[in-house]
């Protein structure tokens, strides 16, 4: 099931739930205004839960959720005040629902734990209900939002499992991607090579031979040597020609293999602010600049507060220079000794190049120079 599809059935679910509480509770408040706070409990946690289900950034805010998760339990409290009866507890168990998105099961379990400590006591103290209804029916209602917290965690897991993978996957296919523009490379780069050393120097030696037999054949028979000598001298030339043509195109096009990593991403958005102008004649540079490439998005998977990455790719000054940007949540803390970020730099420094990671109005960069000449590395 796609996210937006099970979104879309949580949030129905969820509605549903929200109406059938307001359809079988009343007020049985006697004080002052006890009917306008019965509706404005349902109204706000209406609103937490709605905002919570709807704004998809708030996904990667748990502050800003668990803000609108305090307004859903503050809503909660009003109408299980005036409605005074376990009946109100079904909210808890679409507030259940929500908790595995934004905590540990741990901080989830203790948080209800605590709702429905404050409920007992309130039904039991101040309403003078038995010690054993109260406790059934404080329990009863606690499995079924442990169930919701569980079924909840359970799709959290796949949902975290499901991205992984399409990761993993999506780099994959870059490295593909790379491995067959290197393959290609090396297959004509070998045949280049063989061509050179077997009949270029064959031919060498049949010109030797051929200037020999010049100087021993008689007048008559020199005008067909010197013909077949200048048939091999340009057959030599034409061979030396194509090796040297196929060292000049041997190339690896670093746009298409990142451009792959992408299209396996579908969730990311991704920007490009420029791109390299013509393809890279060194494996190595080009493996470097992909595999960090796949460590700034992996990171930016995990950590960013957006699916938006902006990358930026350019070649001046002998030297390659890769950006790599995305929003990132201000509360987020990212360990610069991760192994992640160590990894980018040791890359960079096989090359003798080095990155720079800085992070200026909640936008996460990562900056990679390397040097590099227009020659044949390979």
């Amino acid at each position: 099931m796609k996210q937006t599809e099970r979104n879309t059935t949580l949030l129905i679910a969820g509605l549903l739930g929200w109406l059938s509480v307001m359809l079988i509770t009343r007020v049985r408040a006697t004080f002052e205004l006890a009917e306008l706070v019965y509706y404005a409990g349902f109204g706000l946690f209406l609103l937490g839960f709605v905002l919570i289900n709807t704004l998809t950034y708030v996904l990667d805010n748990k502050r800003l959720a668990t803000g609108y998760m305090a307004v859903q339990v503050s809503g909660f409290f009003l109408v299980f005040i005036t409605c005074q009866t376990t009946d109100g507890l079904i909210l808890l168990v679409i507030f259940a629902g929500q908790l595995p998105f934004f905590a540990t099961q741990r901080q989830a379990m203790a948080t209800l734990l605590a709702i429905n400590g404050v409920c007992f006591l309130l039904y039991h103290l101040l309403w003078q209900k038995g010690l054993s209804p109260s406790l059934i029916a404080i329990a009863l209602n606690l499995a079924f939002q442990c169930f919701a917290l569980a079924v909840a965690h359970i799709a959290v897991k796949e949902s975290k499992a499901r991205l992984a993978l399409e990761q993993a996957n999506a780099e994959l296919m870059s490295t593909r991607s790379l491995l067959e523009q290197t393959s290609r490379q090396s297959e004509r780069l070998q045949l280049s090579r063989d061509l050179h050393d077997i009949c270029g120097h064959q031919l060498t030696a049949l010109l030797l031979n051929l200037e020999f037999l010049s100087q021993t054949v008689p007048p008559d028979k020199q005008q067909q040597v010197q013909e077949t000598k200048a048939i091999a001298r340009d057959l030599l030339q034409q061979i030396r020609s194509v090796v040297k043509e196929n060292k000049q195109t041997a190339s690896l096009n670093l746009n298409a293999a990142i451009d792959s990593l992408f299209e396996h991403l579908p969730q990311v958005k991704a920007n490009f602010e420029s791109r390299l102008a013509k393809p890279l004649h060194s494996n190595h540079h080009a493996e470097v600049l992909l595999r960090i490439c796949q460590e700034a998005v992996s990171n930016a998977l995990r950590y960013g507060s957006e699916k938006t990455i902006t990358i930026a790719l350019q070649q001046q000054d002998q030297q390659l220079t890769m950006r790599i940007a995305n929003p990132y949540s201000g509360t987020t803390q990212v360990s610069p000794g991760g192994s992640g970020l160590a990894n980018m730099q040791e890359r960079a420094a096989q090359l003798h190049g080095h990155v720079t990671i800085s992070t200026r109005d909640k936008i996460w960069t990562v900056t990679v120079t390397l040097p590099y000449q227009e020659k044949h590395y390979d």
